[in-house]
């Protein structure tokens, strides 16, 4: 249906929009034809369609978000005056700035081995207390951390909020209060979002959408009366920018441009009108004035001057390719605009169905919403939030540009509500990237692994003043040359990569580790051994020889360990916290399978094994939990050497974040999930796994939600993993607000990304070696069918199931090479080609295969 729709759309067709009251309302005359004409079409089926009967009161749970990667559009909707807000992905404070010695926020005088030395063996010291240090005063654990280890945070800055472009009709008549049959709407089957209403008998229709091919967002404003448009256009800056606005009647363009206050970094945005009848004119010199217009289209893009090239981190003036764009589109027009956008968008979101019984809502979204968390637990909700997960990464994140940070892009206000709306890398930055290989958007990673990459220099210069491993000549050794980079908790698009704030959420030693997880799904699931080569393997040799020269052997523990960690972000600074232990392990699995796929460096591979080998990185505690510290005994308690056991301190930091008695952060099982090491293979790990799942509850701010759905899929426990999707789902300010953003509080956006991942791995899962078919399918989704799902070793994967069972797998091979599936009874299954020959399957048990593929191949699994 979304193929017809587009079909429909590109024709010029109107396909009437199906429980909206504006879509009654008949066409009348010839104006309206031809507006209508060229209208976005909605699906017959738009039960992907968000929609709502009023405007934005609080953009936090009203706003619908778009973008194109680069340039952020909320619409605001209100029939009188229409507020659009402006953001802009690169627009910072912080970074390098007249006056200020900014070096990433590192140390100038690092940490030497030896102060680190003496610093590690008193942690690993049990004669007075459990962690070694006591948690308090100037000679304790925490202030010893970061006294010899933090940076001071200067330069670190906070996303910047852009502005507004204001859309004023009082010339129209128009009020909120005299507009009748309201509707507000986004499509995600085309990312285009309309409002709807009616006024003194005609139809007014403005319609929205941000275009990647053409860099522009782009508004369209008509109305089924001649001349029926006048309004009053103008721009304002947020706090924080220095800027002028300017407007050119005859160019029918407003640019508002200046500096962000904090760094003197340039910024811009250019509006252009496009109207059909009526005239255009300024009698300020700053605002247009349209005047018994047909229809008006107005496209904007933005700018800054920001380049990620370190140190100076700045390039060219905005102004030329701001004015460009905006003039490019004008001369496109609306319809080409369109169809140019749904090419780009569709080719990208149609790659994935995703059924599990759901019907279109005959409700609004808000309702929807509440409807849900008063019990009535409507599936539409469930393939709504899933595929607005998916939305989301291509709205938010595209080649050219950085990834997206903590609140994707879109925000109003200040930043410092939304933790400096930074790069968190202590788990965020990686969720929001979670869901991009497994929900066939490779593409929209890019920007994260070109981004890593850019951080290998920074970082080295942290590794050297936190860490005391030092690359000489840091800014210009090779990528892969160098003994290691670090990228701790709070970072920015200025190569601020140091340790500062509090110890347990400032110190993230594992955080480049971490990041490289991402970077390696890349190639897992696309097979480019080209990024292997050239990028991946590179950053985890960089990486393995940090380890290989930071490890630290505990003679109280008797193994290799990071010391200092902390296992983010609550409890004691320690020796070995199994967050940190097992990102390591992970570092050295991938540096080994990468070396050994590209047939190089068999000597360090050795030494890689070797260190690997004595990580220890899962130990049960009494009460057949996975320990978070070593000195764990039972939850939140902790005994060493013959100290009496007591409480762990700092545990569960964060009091009411957490939504719970216990942490929000479940970091010791990142083993479990996003990590390899603790499969259902591994079946003692696994249990014990299961029982700190258990012991973390369903509670939890929204991503923390979202990080325990993906590990409870990992562990096939299908109905618990469905109670966390649907405590998340209920979640209001603790999960998804009404227009399906995550709240933290306040709105965070990685949980929406966290829950279409996890949703995915309910249904997918490739981390063990082989790919396991619905291997954690609930009751609540008996029936149902996907396609498009990618498993590693580029294995795309479509499954009809009833009565919660497979009834037809899908396989279609864009690598080639061995497939190997896991289902219960699997071997029993016959497996044809696209030809409908049989395909000779070795079986391996009762529940796994295994068959040879082609380059291209489709491969059909049944029972019949």
């Amino acid at each position: 249906m979304a193929a017809l729709g587009a079909a429909a759309l590109l024709l010029g067709a109107t396909v009437p929009a199906a429980g909206s009251p504006a879509s009654a309302v008949a066409r009348t005359t010839d104006i309206e034809a031809e507006a209508m004409r060229t209208a976005p079409t909605r699906d017959a089926d738009d039960s992907l369609r968000l929609w709502y009967e009023k405007p934005v009161a609080n953009w936090e749970n009203d706003a619908l978000v778009q973008g194109n990667g680069t340039t952020g559009l909320m619409a605001f909707g209100n029939p009188g005056k229409e507020r659009l807000h402006v953001n802009e992905k690169t627009l910072w404070r912080g970074g390098p700035a007249p006056g200020r010695d900014y070096i990433g926020g590192n140390r100038k005088v690092g940490v030497t081995p030896q102060q680190l030395e003496t610093y590690r063996r008193a942690l690993d010291d049990k004669s007075r207390y459990v962690f070694g240090l006591p948690a308090t005063g100037p000679t304790g654990a925490n202030a010893q951390l970061t006294g010899l280890m933090f940076g001071d945070g200067v330069g670190m800055g906070q996303y910047q909020d852009f502005g507004d472009i204001s859309l004023d009709f009082a010339a129209s008549g128009i009020t909120d209060a005299t507009a009748t049959g309201y509707t507000r709407d986004l499509d995600l089957n085309t990312a285009v979002s309309t409002v709807r209403f009616q006024h003194n008998g005609i139809r007014y229709t403005r319609e929205y959408f941000v275009s990647y091919p053409d860099q522009v967002a782009v508004v369209r404003l008509s109305a089924d009366n001649p001349g029926a448009l006048s309004f009053t256009t103008s721009t304002s800056a947020a706090a924080g920018l220095t800027t002028t606005a300017t407007a050119d009647a005859k160019a029918k363009r407003i640019t508002l441009a200046g500096t962000v206050d904090d760094n003197q970094l340039q910024a811009e945005m250019q509006l252009r009108l496009d109207n059909r009848g009526g005239k255009v004119t300024s009698t300020d010199g700053r605002s247009l004035t349209v005047t018994g217009a047909h229809e008006v289209t107005l496209a904007y893009s933005t700018g800054t001057n920001y380049a990620n090239r370190y140190p100076a981190y700045r390039g060219e003036n905005p102004h030329a390719k701001v004015t460009a764009r905006v003039d490019a589109a004008t001369k496109l027009g609306y319809r080409k605009l369109l169809a140019r956008h749904l090419t780009d968008y569709r080719e990208l979101f149609d790659r994935v169905r995703f059924d599990v019984g759901g019907s279109k809502p005959t409700i609004p979204t808000d309702e929807l919403m509440r409807a849900y968390r008063a019990g009535k637990y409507d599936l539409a909700v469930d393939e709504l939030a899933y595929q607005f997960g998916r939305y989301l990464s291509i709205a938010g994140s595209r080649k050219g540009d950085l990834p997206t940070n903590l609140v994707g892009m879109w925000m109003i206000g200040d930043a410092g509500r939304f933790w400096g709306a930074d790069y968190h890398f202590n788990v965020n930055v990686q969720m929001n990237y979670w869901p991009a290989m497994t929900t066939n958007l490779a593409e929209t990673q890019v920007p994260f692994n070109e981004y890593v990459t850019s951080l290998v220099v920074p970082g080295r210069l942290t590794a050297e003043r936190s860490a005391a491993v030092k690359t000489e000549n840091f800014a210009s050794t090779p990528v892969g040359s160098g003994d290691g980079f670090l990228i701790n908790t709070q970072v920015n698009p200025f190569g601020h990569t140091a340790p500062i704030g509090s110890q347990e959420y400032g110190w993230n030693i594992g955080g480049s580790s971490w990041a490289l997880q991402n970077v390696y799904d890349y190639y897992e699931f696309t097979g480019d051994r080209t990024f292997l080569k050239e990028t991946a393997y590179p950053l985890l040799k960089e990486m393995a020889a940090f380890w290989n020269r930071y490890l630290w052997w505990s003679d109280y523990q008797q193994r290799l360990t990071v010391a200092p960690g902390v296992s983010a972000e609550h409890g004691p600074t320690a020796v070995g916290t199994t967050y940190d232990q097992q990102l390591v392990w992970e570092l050295y699995r991938m540096a080994i399978e990468a070396s050994e796929t590209l047939g190089v460096d068999a000597d360090l591979r050795a030494t890689w094994r070797e260190k690997q080998a004595q990580l220890d990185p899962v130990i049960i505690g009494e009460q057949g939990q996975v320990k978070e510290w070593y000195e764990e005994t039972t939850l939140g308690r902790a005994q060493a050497g013959d100290l009496p056991e007591e409480p762990i301190w700092n545990f569960g930091a964060g009091g009411s974040a957490n939504q719970g008695s216990v942490h929000r952060h479940t970091s010791q099982l990142v083993g479990l999930f996003p990590g390899t090491l603790i499969t259902r293979d591994t079946k003692e790990w696994m249990d014990a796994a299961i029982v700190s799942l258990k012991q973390r509850s369903l509670y939890g701010t929204g991503w923390s939600k979202a990080m325990k759905i993906n590990m409870y899929a990992r562990t096939g426990l299908a109905d618990d993993t469905y109670s966390m999707v649907r405590a998340m789902l209920a979640g209001n300010t603790n999960g998804l607000l009404d227009n399906l953003l995550d709240s933290h509080p306040p709105f965070q956006i990685d949980g929406n990304f966290g829950l279409t991942a996890g949703m995915t791995e309910m249904l997918l899962q490739s981390q063990a070696g082989y790919t396991q078919f619905l291997p954690a399918l609930p009751s609540a989704w008996k029936d149902g069918s996907v396609d498009g799902l990618v498993a590693r070793g580029n294995f795309v994967v479509g499954m009809d199931w009833a009565g919660g069972k497979a009834t037809e797998l899908r396989v279609t091979s864009r690598a080639g090479g061995t497939f190997v599936g896991s289902y219960a009874g699997l071997s029993r299954a016959t497996v044809r080609d696209a030809s409908g020959a049989v395909v000779a399957a070795s079986k391996d048990g009762a529940d796994r295969i295994s068959f040879p593929t082609t380059k291209g191949g489709s491969y059909t699994i049944t029972w019949r």
